[in-house]
């Protein structure tokens, strides 16, 4: 399995969201699921997908 640091919290993760927190932003962070939740109630906030650590 890898992981990933929570770019928000720098726990380490197997899966991470990418989202956006600035309304018009270009760059993209990866956060771990409780940083997500936090950052849903945000302006400007976008989803962008789902990174996962777990080889098929």
């Amino acid at each position: 399995m890898k992981t990933k640091l929570c770019a928000h919290c720098q726990q380490e993760a197997t899966t991470l969201y990418r989202i956006q927190t600035t309304a018009g932003g270009k760059s993209w962070i990866f956060v771990c699921e409780r940083c997500c939740i936090k950052a849903k109630t945000q302006p400007g906030y976008r989803y962008g997908g789902t990174w996962q650590g777990y080889r098929h």
